[in-house]
């Protein structure tokens, strides 16, 4: 009986022996899941993995707008005093599009010219962006038609006087002297001001000169 027990005791103690060797599952502790398929041979979460990619992917995307928004070169118009035009923003190698004629009261348009001494002008059809730039309106003074009321007087045995052209920003240069019986010839005016050949053009359109008697 004594050795019955014995041998029960023992294999008692063995079989708790193996039971104590297995650990128990923590279930506090969740399970990580290790890299298949690509990442095979990575050993580092699946979940983890993705959420990396996903992040480069919209700090790509974000790159990608950000410098689309806000990427290129600026080409700037001045007119030298002219109506405004607007700035363009352009991509490296792209055509600026040709903007509307500015105006400038007493001048004609020449068109853009990208500087220097002597105008190099630009050709919208041809010439690519490079770089930020300005583009400078040219300007050339406009002939001003200038007519004459004779009010009764006559030039060269007639009370039509011929029209003439005088430029603007400069002197009105030699007018002509009418003639009228029993009267003296006092000049030419316009809106109240004497105009002789040295007068600067100032008005920017057709205008007439009225002789005024004495």
């Amino acid at each position: 009986m004594k050795m019955d027990l014995k041998e029960n005791g023992l294999e008692e103690k063995e079989e708790i022996s193996d039971v104590q060797s297995v650990p128990e599952e923590n279930p506090m502790i969740k399970k990580r899941w290790f890299g298949r398929g690509i990442y095979g041979s990575k050993d580092v979460p699946i979940r983890l993995l993705d959420g990396f990619i996903a992040v480069v992917v919209v700090v790509i995307v974000g790159m990608i707008i950000f410098f689309t928004v806000t990427g290129g070169f600026y080409v700037t118009f001045e007119t030298g005093g002219g109506s405004e035009v607007a700035q363009q923003k352009l991509r490296h190698g792209e055509l600026v599009t040709e903007p509307e004629e500015p105006i400038r009261p007493g001048y004609d348009f020449g068109g853009w010219s990208v500087g220097g001494e002597e105008p190099l002008f630009w050709d919208f059809g041809e010439d690519k962006v490079q770089g930020d730039m300005t583009l400078t309106a040219v300007w050339t003074p406009a002939k001003i038609p200038v007519r004459f009321d004779t009010d009764g007087g006559m030039v060269n045995g007639s009370e039509t006087v011929e029209m003439t052209e005088v430029v603007f920003g400069e002197s009105y240069g030699e007018l002509p002297v009418p003639e009228k019986e029993g009267a003296e010839f006092a000049g030419w005016y316009y809106s109240g001001e004497k105009i002789t050949a040295d007068t600067v053009v100032t008005m920017t359109g057709e205008h007439v000169l009225t002789a005024v008697w004495e």
